[in-house]
């Protein structure tokens, strides 16, 4: 124990701190480094205020001890509140306290007034800023859990931040809740430096390197599901990575982070809601019934004429609230917290949630969501009220809502008891399917067409049970038949001459099933023909169509005009709030395509995450296309095993469907086995395909096995006759590399013909990874191409993907002695810049420059310039 003053006088006398008071958390051994995130805390440097707000188990302390950690030592001072700083003087004695670390004489002025006249004054805050001054330049004093002392300190703080000096030593406050402040001031100032939630929130590959550190090895599709349920939530993922470690089961990551867990309930209630007064923790428990939380709907299921101060000050605690809108008028909790805040209300008090639930039921058919307080008169034991409720409302409510319930709770509903209600069983089945539950959709469907008496053939009940019906196929892989039920719906409609809702709903599944099938022309046909419905909606008409536009052009090659379909998809997605419906599928894909194209991986990744959360376990259609392209962006990344695994997962999917999709599982998983090396595989899968997906498949298979005549021949077969420019541009790859191969004295015009392909069509991925003979080409004779910024792109993709070939380190040989950093700028040079050029953007001479050049061979073991950066890129310096 160390005294709290020098002198320790007055009201200090007597004031004793535990030595941890003022060292940084112990860094844990699973610690995960966040470089982006020190180098944001060190941004602050020259700003009045550095905070960081997070919810409880974000990993606050954490990041902090790990960046004091890294900071040269000797300039880091910590303060670690807790709840006896609510005192004050205890307070302010321990702030004095903390930079003794640095400088043992800091604050010897402050802590004499502070113990003679017990109380905190103006010429005690001048003197603390006055020695902070005296610091070292670059010191920075971080005070970890602010939020305990903030109540009592705040009026103090706000004074000491506005004298504090800012050029010198950086002021770091940590907390759960927004230190009253004047932050907006600050901000506006661009004196505030701030790092919260949202960004103190695990990214996927943290996720996962997380649960490495753990040794805790888990699929993508694991992975992804615990990074999706766990929203980087890191106190959710470090339990789920101990419940994880050492359980074989299968399934076990979807149960790692389940509510009914003991350690993750338990560390909830004890470190988030018993921490609230009685009215907060009885407010979160009332609401967590609601998937949007705005004031007026908490003030109708909480009966609370004070609901929106309650939701602004929860907001303002982060307690897990993430805004709905750029206005901040809505929210949602965190997922994860839902589940367990739902399961806290059921367990404590039964009858009160039901009557929680019949509450928010009325207030919502007040308001007119039908399809919402269906739901919640479900979970409040009336069936009868819910069923009555979704008849006529279910396909309207989805082509305008924006936001999509979750699906219904049938537990109190018994379906033999609807046998003779058919239009209520279809008002169910429709529901399931739209909302995203396709098994017990099907289901429904299955009952309706065994009821008695059977649906007329010539009805409106009939087409809206095909178009049912039409939908379940279409989002369970079964494509054609979903094109054949929805023209027979369709045929059912014009001869009744029904204009209405449903019109629109056969659109939708044709425009999402044709581009799908590859069937582009008719997918255009599809649009044309939707936009002149008088009864389309907004949503469809600007999100949906063009998204399928997207789609379709995306696929065949036509990336232009995807692009600014699918741009105009997004703007209009995003003003009418409809970025994370189902509409928004299309053009987010295309999105990831085009960003997988330029070899932007990062943002692809993301795009695709995000189509994943829309997706997943609610259209498995979509949710396979989706699997398929994360495949491909982790190959583009050099992670063939990674992707492999994920085709497999995709493959799940849709399992047992026989769909006519597991075809591009099986083109991509053959690609991915040939990069691998593994040719009988590939052949395997090629065998599987059929037409221009196989001709091509099979001439990249000649090629990798050496046999460039058989290539030949596999891209002369007529089923290449007709190809999309992105089939062509494949082929037109495919020509150049059997060139190269036979070391044709026409490789260089062929290749220079994908060249001008690729630049007539921005394409950059698929020129450097259709074959291997094409991409070091390139390489080897970019210094003989005329410069331009596609062909920089292309040339830096190519080096990049040389770089990730599995094979491409060539075991066993190494350098015969390292390069000197001089060599090395020069190496880095080599690829696109000649002699001269290399001299002047070097400042050295040119016989400088070949005299680096002889040593760099020689090191390589090389010969001439294009086997020099060849050897570069397979040993990674270039």
């Amino acid at each position: 124990m160390v005294d709290g003053v020098a002198a320790g006088l007055g009201a200090s006398r007597g004031v004793r701190f535990a030595l941890a008071k003022f060292r940084p958390t112990t860094l844990p051994t699973t610690l995960i480094d966040r470089p982006a995130l020190h180098d944001r805390l060190t941004a602050g440097v020259s700003q009045r205020l550095t905070v960081v707000v997070g919810s409880a188990g974000s990993g606050k302390s954490v990041l902090l001890s790990s960046w004091a950690a890294a900071r040269p030592a000797g300039t880091t001072a910590w303060l670690s509140c807790d709840r006896g700083d609510a005192n004050p003087v205890r307070f302010w004695t321990a702030f004095i306290e903390a930079p003794r670390a640095i400088d043992p004489g800091f604050g010897a002025d402050a802590a004499d007034l502070l113990a003679m006249d017990g109380v905190m004054s103006a010429d005690v805050i001048a003197s603390i800023a006055n020695d902070a001054a005296r610091l070292p330049a670059g010191t920075a004093v971080i005070v970890d859990d602010f939020h305990t002392a903030a109540p009592a300190v705040s009026g103090d703080m706000t004074d000491l931040v506005e004298r504090w000096p800012a050029q010198t030593v950086q002021l770091v406050l940590v907390g759960r809740s927004d230190p009253q402040l004047r932050l907006h001031r600050l901000r506006m100032a661009g004196e505030l430096c701030e790092l919260r939630d949202r960004d103190l929130y695990f990214s996927l590959a943290e996720s996962g390197a997380l649960l490495a550190n753990f040794d805790v090895q888990v699929g993508a599709g694991e992975l992804a599901l615990l990074h999706r349920s766990s929203e980087g939530w890191a106190a959710a993922l470090q339990m789920a990575a101990l419940s994880l470690r050492g359980t074989p089961d299968p399934a076990r990551a979807a149960r790692a982070l389940d509510v009914r867990g003991h350690a993750i309930a338990e560390y909830f209630i004890s470190e988030v809601l018993q921490s609230q007064s009685a009215e907060v923790t009885q407010f979160m428990l009332d609401t967590s019934v609601l998937g949007e939380l705005t004031a007026e709907a908490c003030t109708a299921v909480t009966l609370r004429p004070d609901a929106a101060a309650l939701l602004r000050g929860i907001d303002a605690a982060n307690l897990f609230l993430a805004p709905l809108d750029d206005e901040q008028t809505s929210f949602r909790y965190h997922y994860l917290v839902r589940r367990l805040l739902r399961a806290e209300l059921r367990a404590r008090d039964r009858d009160h949630e039901q009557a929680v639930q019949l509450r928010a039921g009325e207030w919502f058919e007040s308001a007119g969501d039908m399809r919402r307080a269906a739901r919640h008169y479900l979970a409040a034991q009336q069936p009868e009220r819910a069923l009555a409720l979704l008849q006529d409302r279910v396909v309207p409510d989805f082509l305008r809502n924006p936001a999509l319930p979750a699906p219904l709770d049938l537990s109190t509903v018994d379906p033999s008891l609807l046998a003779t209600a058919p239009d209520q069983l279809l008002s169910l089945a429709t529901d399931l399917l739209l909302s995203g539950d396709p098994g017990r959709g099907g289901e429904y469907l299955d009952l309706l067409e065994r009821a008695q008496p059977s649906i007329p053939p010539e009805s409106a009940l009939a087409a809206q049970y095909a178009t049912m019906r039409a939908f379940h196929c279409a989002v369970t892989g079964h494509l054609d038949q979903a094109v054949a039920t929805a023209l027979t719906a369709r045929a059912i409609q014009e001869r009744l001459q029904l204009t209405d809702e449903w019109t629109a709903t056969i659109s939708v599944i044709l425009l999402s099933v044709y581009p799908c099938l590859e069937d582009y022309k008719a997918a255009e046909g599809e649009a044309t023909a939707a936009l002149a419905l008088p009864g389309l909606t907004e949503p469809a008409r600007l999100v949906l169509v063009p998204g399928a536009r997207a789609m379709a052009w995306f696929q065949s090659g036509l990336l232009a005009e995807a692009a600014e379909a699918a741009g105009a998809a997004a703007a209009d997605a995003r003003r009418l709030g409809f970025s994370r419906h189902f509409f928004a599928v299309d053009y987010l894909r295309v999105q990831a395509g085009l960003a997988l194209e330029r070899r932007d991986l990062e943002t692809a990744e993301k795009l695709t995450e995000l189509t994943l959360s829309i997706t997943e376990r609610r259209r498995p259609t979509l949710e396979f296309l989706a699997l398929l392209d994360r495949a491909g962006i982790w190959a583009a990344r050099g992670q063939f095993r990674e992707a492999l695994a994920t085709v497999k997962t995709a493959r799940l999917v849709l399992a047992g469907t026989k769909s006519v999709l597991l075809a591009q599982a099986d083109e991509l998983e053959a690609q991915l086995r040939l990069s691998l090396g593994d040719l009988a595989s590939a052949t395997e899968l090629a065998g599987r395909l059929r037409g221009a997906r196989r001709s091509l498949l099979e001439a990249r298979i000649a090629l990798a096995d050496g046999d460039h005549e058989a290539a030949a021949r596999h891209l002369q077969a007529p089923s290449l006759d007709d190809l999309t420019p992105r089939r062509a541009l494949e082929r037109q790859v495919l020509l150049a590399a059997v060139a190269v191969e036979r070391g044709d004295p026409m490789a260089a015009g062929i290749v220079g013909g994908v060249l001008h392909a690729a630049r007539h069509g921005s394409f950059v991925n698929t020129v450097v990874t259709t074959a291997p003979q094409v991409t070091g080409y390139l390489i080897e004779h970019w210094a003989q191409v005329r410069p331009d910024p596609l062909m920089e792109q292309l040339i830096a993709a190519a080096m990049q993907v040389r770089a990730t070939q599995p094979n491409g380190s060539r075991p066993g040989r190494t350098l015969a002695e390292p390069l000197t950093a001089a060599e090395l700028r020069i190496l880095k040079l080599l690829p696109t810049s000649t002699y001269l050029q290399m001299a002047a953007t070097l400042y050295i001479s040119r016989n400088t420059v070949k005299t680096h050049l002889r040593s760099v061979y020689q090191k390589l073991g090389v010969a001439s310039r294009s086997e020099a950066i060849e050897r570069a890129v397979d040993l990674r310096l270039i």
